[in-house]
């Protein structure tokens, strides 16, 4: 079942991941808790292996944003913005999806697809 999140929940969401804070992130996960990443195969299931991704992947996302959007209607969703290679401003990476699960995060789908980003209306590039 499809769940949309709180706008807590996505607030303390968005707070951890933009201050990079894996543990203050994974805590938000539900025992269940996973996250998928489409169009890659991948799909990263429980806190141990959660942790274990954020921390092999913060050289890609520390210094991110995001901008909250809409999707398939109404649902919440955010974009995110990660550092360009270049060091100047922030381009478009993914779209998070969060379903939730007693109010924590049961599922993040991360859409790794820039052009969805066009769809949105949504820059090209920030600053950061």
């Amino acid at each position: 079942m499809d769940v949309p999140p709180e706008q807590q929940l996505l607030n303390r969401y968005v707070e951890a991941f933009e201050r990079f804070d894996i543990a203050a992130l994974v805590a938000l996960f539900h025992e269940e808790g996973c996250m998928s990443m489409p169009p890659f195969e991948m799909w990263i299931l429980g806190k141990e292996d959660l942790f274990a991704f954020y921390s092999l992947t913060r050289w890609h996302c520390e210094g991110s944003r995001f901008v909250p959007i809409t999707v398939n209607g109404g649902y919440p969703a955010l974009a995110q913005y990660m550092p360009s290679k270049e060091g100047s401003g922030l381009v478009p990476w993914g779209i998070h999806v969060i379903e939730t699960k007693e109010n924590q995060i049961l599922h993040v789908q991360n859409f790794i697809h820039m052009p969805l980003f066009s769809r949105f209306g949504l820059p090209e590039r920030m600053d950061s």
